[in-house]
C-alpha cells in the first residue's frame, strides 16, 4: 500500500514537471513569436520615426533661419515652446505629443547620434549595434575630464604631426612664425587668406602659447576622430560581411531544400 502510494506521488509529481515544462515552452514560443514579430515591427517603425527626426534635426541644424521658424511651427500645432528647451526636445514632443520619461530617453538617444553616430550608418542600424534605445540612453559620461582630453590630444598631435606630410609648399618663414623659445610647443600659428582665384594666401603669423595650445588640442581632437570613424567603419563593415555572409548561407540552405524536397 505504502510503495503504491509513493509510485502514486511519483508519477502525479513527474506530470507536474511536465506540464510545467510544456507551459513554459508553449510560453518561450509565444515569445518568440511576438519578439520576432509584432515586437519587431514596432522596433523598427519606432527607429525609422526616430532616424525622419535624426535628419529633420540636421537640416535644423545646419539652417539657421529654419530653426527661427521651428518656434512657430510647433505653438501652430498647440504646443507651449519654453526659452530653455533644446531643439531635440522640441522636435520629439512635436512628433510624439507628450513629454515622459520614453521621450526623454528619444531624446537622448538623438543629442547622441549627433556627436557619436559615425558617418555613414543609419540610426537604426546605430541604435540596434548599441541594443536598443535604453541601452544608448544609459551610455555612460564616466570618462576623462574636458582638461584630461585636451591633454591627450595635444600628445597625439605632437606624436603624429611631427612627421606628418605637409598640406602646401614649404618656405622659410619671417620672425612672425618662428616658435617661441621661451614656450612650449615648436609650431606656431598661421593665418591663411583664401583669395577669389582659389589660391591661399599666408597673411599673419604668431607664436603665441595659447594660440599654438589651442591649434594644437584641436588637431589631436581631429586626428583622434578621424581614428574613431576610421575603427568603427571597420567594424561595421566586417559585421556587415559577417551578416551578408550568414545570410547568403541562410539562402543556399533554403534552395538545397527545396531542391532536395
Amino acid at each position: 500500500m505504502t510503495k503504491k502510494l509513493k509510485n502514486g506521488k511519483k508519477s502525479e509529481a513527474r506530470a507536474n514537471v511536465e506540464m510545467l515544462s510544456a507551459a513554459l515552452q508553449r510560453l518561450h514560443d509565444k515569445r518568440t513569436t511576438w519578439q520576432n514579430g509584432t515586437y519587431k515591427r514596432s522596433n523598427d517603425e519606432l527607429y525609422g520615426i526616430l532616424a525622419e527626426c535624426h535628419t529633420l534635426l540636421v537640416q535644423l541644424r545646419g539652417e539657421i533661419k529654419l530653426r527661427k521658424k521651428l518656434n512657430d511651427a510647433i505653438e501652430a500645432a498647440g504646443y507651449t515652446v519654453r526659452s530653455n528647451t533644446s531643439i531635440e526636445l522640441k522636435v520629439v514632443r512635436a512628433v510624439f505629443g507628450v513629454e515622459n520619461k520614453r521621450i526623454q530617453a528619444y531624446v537622448r538617444v538623438l543629442q547622441l547620434a549627433k556627436t557619436d553616430m559615425p558617418k555613414g550608418w543609419t540610426l537604426p542600424e546605430w541604435i540596434e549595434e548599441h541594443g536598443g534605445i535604453e541601452e544608448v540612453r544609459r551610455k555612460p559620461k564616466a570618462g576623462p575630464t574636458a582638461a584630461e582630453k585636451a591633454k591627450q590630444y595635444r600628445e597625439l598631435a605632437e606624436a603624429k604631426l611631427a612627421n606628418a606630410p605637409h598640406i602646401g609648399k614649404r618656405f622659410a618663414p619671417d620672425d612672425s612664425l618662428q616658435p617661441d623659445d621661451g614656450g612650449d610647443y615648436a609650431y606656431t600659428v598661421a593665418l591663411v587668406r583664401v583669395d577669389a582665384d582659389g589660391k591661399a594666401s599666408l597673411v599673419f603669423g604668431t607664436n603665441k602659447n595659447a594660440l599654438v595650445k589651442a591649434v594644437i588640442t584641436e588637431a589631436g581632437k581631429k586626428l583622434a576622430e578621424r581614428k574613431a570613424e576610421d575603427d568603427e567603419q571597420s567594424k561595421h563593415s566586417t559585421k556587415r560581411k559577417e551578416r551578408d555572409a550568414l545570410l547568403e548561407d541562410a539562402d543556399d540552405l533554403e534552395l538545397d531544400q527545396t531542391i532536395a524536397a
